[in-house]
């Protein structure tokens, strides 16, 4: 869709509140500019500018631009393909300036094209599914890689276990344990692949959902708490604390808008 359809599709206030989607979303400027906030931080879009955000994330709309989005489920690439390894990355979104007019352009016409038959034919879908894959690989292209060498791929299998475990293990030895190394050669993994060690990353990707939570749901803290695998909600808010500077409930106040939902 267009983001002009989206803005006049949407209620009053609605995409200036925190938003948590499932799918992917892809938002091309071709003209104006915009602020999209994206788990609490700011990309700022002009023309030319693409932004993936992947399923999941807490997601501010800023100011009505003009451009497209571009919405699909994380199993609509082709698998085994890179873009549809790229669509399993559990990194930060992604932003580029780049030629993406082109393909941006095919991918618009074969989509109204498909739309407009009613039923998409199999030659439609793949066409689609290979047309967008494409963008992505372009934004790719352009995007600057802050990733530093895996060799060993170690550090990667740690980032997938930790998006499995993080809400119920939260000390290095279990990570260790179930990737077969120990603690010191995982520390050392991590260290070599990003500058930080797994307890620092265990810790980050619990404040990270901490903060999705408490912007994005209505749950009280003690529960929020508990789904995050700490017994005692006390220790949950100095754990907060600690890495935020801001109690969980000042950290609501001013992540959500007032009317915001």
């Amino acid at each position: 869709m267009t983001i002009a359809q989206l803005w006049a599709m949407a209620p009053p206030g609605y995409l200036s509140s925190p938003q948590r989607p499932a799918f992917h979303l892809l938002v091309l400027v071709t003209s104006g500019s915009t602020t999209h906030t994206v788990d609490f931080e700011e990309h700022h879009l002009a023309m030319g500018s693409m932004l993936w955000v992947r399923p999941g994330r807490v997601q501010v709309f800023g100011e009505q631009a003009t451009g497209d989005l571009v919405l699909f489920q994380p199993d609509f690439l082709i698998p085994g393909t890179h873009a549809a390894g790229l669509a399993g990355d559990h990194g930060g979104p992604v932003e580029a300036t780049g030629p993406f007019e082109p393909t941006r352009r095919a991918l618009r016409r074969e989509y109204t094209r498909a739309a407009g038959s009613g039923r998409p034919t199999v030659v439609q879908t793949e066409t689609l599914r290979h047309l967008l894959s494409l963008l992505i690989l372009e934004l790719a292209r352009h995007a600057p890689d802050p990733r530093r060498p895996d060799p060993t791929g170690l550090d990667a299998r740690f980032r997938d276990l930790l998006e499995r475990d993080f809400a119920t293990a939260h000390d290095v030895e279990h990570y260790a344990q179930r990737l077969g190394y120990s603690a010191r050669t995982l520390n050392r993994a991590t260290q070599a692949a990003t500058g930080e060690s797994p307890k620092q990353a265990i810790n980050r990707r619990l404040v990270l959902e901490a903060r999705r939570l408490l912007a994005h749901t209505d749950q009280p803290v003690a529960r929020l708490a508990r789904r995050l695998g700490f017994r005692d909600p006390s220790n949950f808010s100095t754990f907060f604390i600690v890495h935020t500077g801001q109690s969980p409930t000042a950290f609501r106040a001013t992540a959500r808008p007032a009317g915001g939902s």
